[in-house]
């Protein structure tokens, strides 16, 4: 929890679903992306990361902090690179926000300092029996240092070198260029369900800790830990075994309880010198090809332990899912359920689900992961530049509840949805053409979309366009509709009246500006928002009396 005594930050996160992003207490937007891994290891990398971020019109640059580089030797720190952010995120305009690569980043401890890695008695690792080949490794691969979550050592190494971080922020980021924290990336352990070593087999067999149990007796039955719990006899005290069992469930929870702890003791020591928000990510699971703990990061803020986290991590503001999957929005909706307002930390590059994100799920950001290496003429730049224009207006819709999202899947015709006493009815405008066409007798061949790649030319794995027809809807006073998207047809209608398009506006942005463009009327307006690339529009609708 925040100390009282700690320093006064511009920045607050606040609860909820309709909760907020704030700055200076105006709610805000956090739209860009994360840069590649080593992006931030060297001064170079990050003037040329962070300047090409501006070029894909993001207003945040997410940034990893390598606890190797920053203590290269115990108790000597260097922020040299920390600075050099900081100055670069200032000169292009970008908020940060860094994320701390300390004892784990994706579930592997390859950014903890060579002098911990090199000390097994003092730090002593993970035991684990594998269960099988873990996700993105293979045969033979050289072993990965995986460090002990239960070690009391590394945890305090961890959160020394933690609140140095954040103690330099507060002599270096006045300002507050920095929005907020990522605490550790992507915890958990992989290849088992959990630690083995005798650390850990010692917290095995210890009693469950009281406030774990407090939560599981009110838990809902939604609630793995409060599920277990009831299987196995709603005992009111023992160890994690005589509470919840033996299985690779038991595991998660108790893993997941350590690794929380561990996130929570590096949050709390952070938010005692300066009340910056933070937050921990999850790599999602179970998913598809990963539907156990440790084929997924056992312990980790995955979705079936996310009130466990929540309980043994209360500095933390927040959990966000990196979304990777297909069914992104089956990972917003989980993780915009509970107590806590959704912020992606890591995409696919995927315009579609950035405005599904913000609209339908009231995101306080979201960023595409590697846009240091995305091209700045895809979807996603021209709909950040949209959205980063007209942010002040979509954080105030959000909080009033007059915004909204449309993503067409390939076998989804029509969407309805209502916003703001609006009935909305949304079309896939090159399959509506088709169907008119052909209902007047005229056959056309399916239309093809030539869709740039959101992957800057020459990416080794390139990531396609998105052909879905997507729109972010924002109802605006005196009934106006501001939307941003592409292949998109959008009919009105009132529970109380008729409505019918008074007049349409072109919108474009110059210098972060936005500008009226054209007076939509006749053919154009048949195609408010293109097919072939992401535009903007405001919609005037004129209500009609329904005796007229």
């Amino acid at each position: 929890m925040t100390d009282l005594n700690s320093a006064p930050r511009p920045w607050a996160v606040t609860g909820g679903r309709s909760g907020s992003l704030r700055r200076d207490g105006v709610p805000t937007l956090l739209l860009g992306g994360q840069v590649f891994n080593s992006s931030s290891s060297s001064p170079r990398s990050i003037t040329e990361a962070f300047a090409h971020v501006r070029r894909m019109n993001g207003n945040v640059v997410l940034a990893p902090v390598s606890w190797a580089l920053t203590e290269p030797r115990e108790g000597t720190f260097d922020f040299t690179l920390i600075d050099r952010m900081l100055e670069e995120a200032r000169d292009n305009g970008l908020r940060l926000v860094l994320l701390w690569f300390g004892e784990f980043k994706n579930a592997g401890s390859t950014y903890a300092p060579t002098w911990v890695r090199a000390d097994r008695r003092r730090f002593p690792r993970a035991v684990i029996e594998p269960k099988g080949l873990q996700a993105f490794s293979y045969e033979g691969a050289t072993a990965k240092p995986v460090l002990s979550v239960f070690g009391s050592a590394l945890r305090e190494a961890d959160a020394t070198a933690f609140e140095a971080l954040v103690r330099h922020l507060v002599q270096a980021d006045p300002a507050g260029t920095v929005a907020m924290i990522q605490v550790e990336n992507e915890s958990g352990i992989l290849s088992d369900s959990r630690d083995r070593g005798p650390l850990a087999e010692a917290a095995w067999n210890a009693p469950v800790p009281e406030d774990l149990l407090v939560h599981v007796r009110s838990a809902t039955e939604a609630s793995l830990a409060r599920s277990l719990w009831t299987e196995h006899g709603s005992k009111e005290a023992g160890t994690w075994p005589d509470l919840f069992g033996e299985s690779s469930a038991s595991d998660e929870v108790f893993m997941a309880w350590a690794f929380a702890s561990y996130v929570e003791h590096l949050a709390a020591r952070g938010k005692a010198i300066a009340d910056i928000p933070m937050y921990a990510n999850a790599w999602l699971g179970p998913q598809p090809g990963q539907a156990e703990p440790g084929q997924y990061p056992s312990g980790g803020p995955a979705s079936r332990v996310l009130d466990v986290w929540r309980v043994a991590a209360p500095s933390l503001a927040l959990l966000g899912p990196d979304i990777y999957i297909d069914d992104a929005e089956s990972a917003m909706r989980e993780y915009a359920a509970g107590s806590q307002p959704l912020f992606v930390p890591e995409s696919r590059l995927s315009a579609a689900e950035l405005v599904r994100a913000i609209g339908t799920y009231r995101a306080i950001g979201w960023s595409g992961f590697g846009l240091d290496g995305a091209n700045p003429e895809g979807q996603v730049a021209t709909t950040l530049k949209f959205l980063v224009a007209l942010e002040a207006q979509i954080a105030a819709a959000q909080a009033d509840d007059r915004v909204g999202a449309v993503v067409l899947e390939p076998d989804v015709e029509l969407h309805e949805l209502r916003i703001d006493e609006i009935d909305i009815a949304a079309r896939g405008t090159l399959a509506l053409f088709q169907r008119m066409l052909l209902d007047a007798g005229v056959s056309i061949p399916d239309p093809q979309l030539n869709l740039p790649d959101e992957t800057a030319p020459g990416a080794p794995v390139p990531h396609p366009g998105d052909s879905r027809p997507f729109g972010l809807l924002v109802s605006e006073s005196e009934g106006s509709i501001l939307v941003i998207g592409q292949g998109l047809t959008l009919d009105f209608f009132a529970p109380d009246g008729r409505i019918e398009i008074d007049a349409v506006e072109e919108l474009l942005v110059d210098e972060r500006r936005v500008i009226t463009g054209r007076v939509l009327n006749g053919d154009e307006r048949l195609r408010v928002l293109p097919t072939d690339r992401v535009g903007a529009a405001r919609i005037r609708l004129l209500r009609l009396p329904a005796n007229d």
